[in-house]
């Protein structure tokens, strides 16, 4: 079913929008071209009130010079403020000629872009660009998806993983016993490390007070203090 398009379009791109408009006319769609409707004396603020009220859309043809024009604004604005989420699409701005810079409200708006490219693919550009979204009537044809596998610290083990057995004797693992006679045996190199330091520290200290005993008999030792030797003789046993 044909939609009926409001044309908006500065009379510097007439030829442009004139093209547009007879392209929709060809795809089965109404227009109001104000060119083609309005007589020598008409009222075109009138013309443009009853037009505006008609039609469905409002086609933008977008140039430089119908950014500042006077009564673009006016025409295209209304619309958007009837369709303030573009839900229904109410603005198309058509691109005929490069432009800069685009008000904000026609700046976010999808757009159809005529420049730099043959008739025939303005008018594809055209034709399909004003359709509403719809799905396709075929079913889209299924690509395949080629991949890489992923990667395998993300993937599972290729097999199932052995079942470690943990043997308990006595409610107590053989872990614990193994760490318990370690903790023991390394208590005991302790205790003797500690005996022998303790004997040899006694033994150097009665050397140094003067002799030690061996049988009975005291054997003298030499002790050095302050530089002057001391020497003890041998005592035996009366």
């Amino acid at each position: 079913m044909g939609q009926k398009f409001f044309i908006s379009f500065n009379s510097a791109d007439g030829t442009k929008a004139h093209w547009i408009a007879w392209t929709l006319k060809e795809a089965g769609h109404e227009v109001a071209v104000h060119d083609w409707e309005i007589p020598a004396g008409g009222n075109a603020p009138l013309w443009m009130n009853t037009r505006l009220a008609w039609a469905d859309r409002l086609i933008a043809v977008i140039s430089p010079d119908y950014m500042p024009a006077r009564y673009s604004p006016m025409e295209w604005a209304s619309q958007i403020w009837n369709d303030p989420d573009g839900t229904k699409g109410s603005v198309i701005p058509v691109i005929v000629r490069p432009t800069s810079k685009m008000p904000p409200l026609l700046g976010g708006l999808s757009r159809i872009d005529l420049t730099n490219c043959s008739e025939d693919e303005a008018r594809r550009r055209l034709t399909k660009g004003v359709d509403m979204p719809a799905p396709p009537e075929l079913k889209p044809a299924f690509e395949k998806i080629e991949g890489e596998p992923p990667d395998s610290q993300h993937a599972g083990p290729a097999e199932k993983p052995t079942f470690v057995r943990v043997s308990v004797d006595g409610g107590v693992a053989r872990w614990l016993k193994l760490s318990a006679a370690i903790a023991v045996l390394a208590l005991m190199v302790f205790a003797a490390l500690t005996f022998f330091v303790g004997r040899s520290a006694m033994f150097n200290v009665q050397a140094d007070r003067g002799g030690i005993a061996i049988g009975g008999n005291v054997t003298g030792a030499t002790i050095t203090t302050g530089g002057t030797t001391n020497s003890d003789s041998t005592s035996k046993p009366k």
